[in-house]
């Protein structure tokens, strides 16, 4: 009886996984990868809602950041709403000519505590709306395709997630 149990549980366990997994598959469905910023050339692809200001995406560029060669990272900036500088943050790393530049100089603090002086940038607005329509409520956020793992937060095991670690 006990087995039968716990082989229940198991397969209640599993279908539950199997139904969530087909969830996030047809919300990816709905997210348009053509506004997102692209950067990286590798096979493993990554979905990431991102703040400039976030110490955990921060954290999380630095150990991606060695691996664009392995991994294609679709960015999507999520600023912080109250506070001006993440706005302006985003903007220049969404309205930039060299996006990859960008991203590394804003999430390695170059403008912290010196906003950088630029105009809004349209992107960021719709960047904001699919987060929206997402409910992603906090940052990093990020889905592997493939295997559509979501992870919320900062994890050192994001690496191993991709197959790249």
């Amino acid at each position: 009886m006990r087995l039968l149990l716990t082989l229940l549980l198991l397969l209640k366990l599993s279908l539950a996984q199997d139904l969530y997994t087909e969830f996030i598959r047809s919300q990816v469905k709905e997210i348009p990868l053509n506004k997102a910023i692209v950067v990286g050339k590798g096979k493993r692809e990554l979905i990431t809602f991102i703040n400039p200001d976030c110490g955990h995406c921060r954290k999380e560029w630095q150990a991606l950041r060695p691996h664009l060669d392995k991994v294609k990272v679709y960015v999507f900036l999520l600023p912080f709403r109250s506070f001006p500088e993440s706005h302006a943050k985003s903007y220049y790393i969404a309205c930039s000519k060299d996006k990859l530049k960008a991203l590394d100089e804003v999430l390695s603090g170059k403008f912290d505590g010196r906003t950088p002086q630029v105009k809004e940038c349209p992107l960021v607005y719709e960047h904001i709306k699919i987060a929206e329509k997402l409910n992603v409520q906090g940052t990093p956020y990020n889905i592997i395709l493939g295997s559509y793992k979501v992870i919320e937060g900062y994890s050192p095991a994001l690496l191993e997630h991709l197959g790249i670690r």
